[in-house]
């Protein structure tokens, strides 16, 4: 078996192959295209197989290595670092240490989802990115009106004509000018994230996991296949604690000499998944009265950002164990839910919110 390590870049790639020995057979230093790969590749006559680390450019590889019937092993980039560390750090030196730990089978694996998947994937991804872009011209929007002391939810987000027409009559002539630039920057994101979602509903399969999940609080159609693209096969995390953690919905935790300290901003794990149930949890506990209740008695309690993040939680293990388990939806902490009101506009949120 020839073990090839590449360590991936851009617009170049170094690989490296050895042996079941760990003798070098091959190096080499190209530019990245499937060409290059294929030329590299064909010097061997044994079977072969791959690593590569999930950085923002393996996609080309992995369907490269698909096409070849070649084994790709997808390395997990953080976790990589921890068992690698090298004093001397070059793109050889890494592609050699990503072949022998491939030849021992010590390579920390990441999730490696099918290509058709991985498109629409790449889609809801998008959607949450612009999400996120919407939300943060929101805050500069609210902020602007604070600065003289007016109050934009008294309005609401939902209607951006109403709300521009508000802005006018309140806001100073020159701060208007910069709300009316925003609230256009606003409805070319509003339109644009339309288009996704409508994209989004034409391409994708209706399977029984999407159409017992659409019916969460705060999920619809989008929203559940947004979870359902980002998790892959839910028999990875043999537990619901384990899949909130995933979601980034837990805190991360540092114990040392006896001190045990929470690290509230916990970066491991999937940042669209915690996008995606932090939007559904505000739909939520708006839309529905019994989760606003566990809502507003954790605010009270906590503040209200744990108070979301808890609710997001809450969703996530309920989705645990209806895809995990086979379950139909049975209520939101034992109370079924009913809607109230019809979302048009959730108020989405910053990741790292």
């Amino acid at each position: 078996m020839i073990h090839v390590g590449i360590d991936l870049h851009s617009r170049n790639m170094t690989l490296v192959a050895i042996n079941d020995n760990g003798k070098v057979l091959a190096e080499d230093k190209r530019a990245n295209s499937p060409a290059n790969l294929s030329l590299f590749f064909q010097q061997f006559n044994e079977p072969v197989q791959a690593v590569v680390e999930c950085t923002s450019y393996w996609y080309w590889v992995s369907d490269w290595c698909t096409a070849h019937q070649v084994r790709l092993t997808l390395a997990h980039a953080k976790m990589l670092k921890a068992i690698s560390y090298a004093k001397v750090k070059t793109d050889s030196v890494d592609a050699r240490t990503l072949a022998e730990l491939l030849r021992v089978g010590l390579i920390p694996q990441a999730h490696q989802c099918q290509r058709e998947q991985r498109e629409l994937r790449e889609l809801t991804r998008g959607r949450l990115r612009m999400i996120e872009r919407r939300s943060s011209l929101q805050s500069s929007l609210w902020q602007l009106a604070s600065k003289y002391n007016v109050i934009v939810q008294d309005v609401g987000w939902r209607y951006l004509d109403k709300l521009g027409t508000f802005l006018e009559q309140q806001l100073p002539p020159v701060a208007w000018v910069e709300a009316q630039l925003l609230l256009e920057q606003l409805r070319l994101l509003q339109d644009q994230v339309g288009v996704l979602e409508h994209t989004i509903e034409q391409q994708v399969e209706f399977t029984d996991q999407l159409e017992r999940l659409k019916v969460l609080p705060g999920f619809g159609l989008v929203c559940a296949w947004t979870v359902i693209a980002e998790i892959g096969d839910i028999t990875r995390f043999p537990s619901s604690r384990q899949f909130t953690s995933y979601c980034r919905l837990v805190p991360g935790s540092k114990d040392s000499g006896g001190k045990h300290r929470h690290r509230s901003k916990n970066k491991d794990g999937n940042r669209y998944l915690r996008i995606a149930f932090n939007q559904a949890a505000i739909i939520a506990y708006r839309d529905y009265p019994e989760v606003k209740e566990f809502y507003k008695k954790l605010a009270r309690r906590s503040g209200k950002h744990v108070a979301r993040t808890v609710v997001g939680k809450e969703l996530a293990k309920i989705v645990w164990h209806m895809l995990s388990k086979g379950e139909e939806y049975k209520g939101f902490k034992g109370r079924m839910t009913r809607i109230t009101t019809q979302s048009y506009w959730p108020q989405p949120i910053s990741p790292n919110a």
